[in-house]
């Protein structure tokens, strides 16, 4: 007389989610996003880091592109917020 033993399974989860909860998702997301924005940022680099002649008001210099590039995202940003402070402070006090 041999016992009929019942067939074992794994147990079942939601479907699809192999195993991670959505939390784990939206980190492997994040990080994925962010090994891309790094790696763009990398490749930008090196494509932009050939000296260039700049000149200015009173001189000129051989600099990198990218320092080039930087520079003028900082001042720009530096410009934006003193005029919208101004702007402000001008319309809306």
């Amino acid at each position: 007389m041999a016992d009929h033993l019942p067939e074992r399974r794994p147990p079942e989860g939601p479907p699809g989610r192999d195993g991670l909860d959505e939390r784990q998702i939206r980190q492997l997301a994040l990080a994925g996003g962010l090994v891309l924005v790094v790696s763009l940022l990398l490749i930008f680099v090196i494509e932009n880091s050939d000296p260039v002649r700049v000149s200015f008001v009173f001189f000129a210099a051989d600099i990198s592109l990218i320092w080039v590039i930087v520079l003028s995202a900082v001042a720009g940003a530096a410009v934006g917020v003193v005029v919208s402070r101004l702007v402000r402070r001008r319309f809306f006090s």
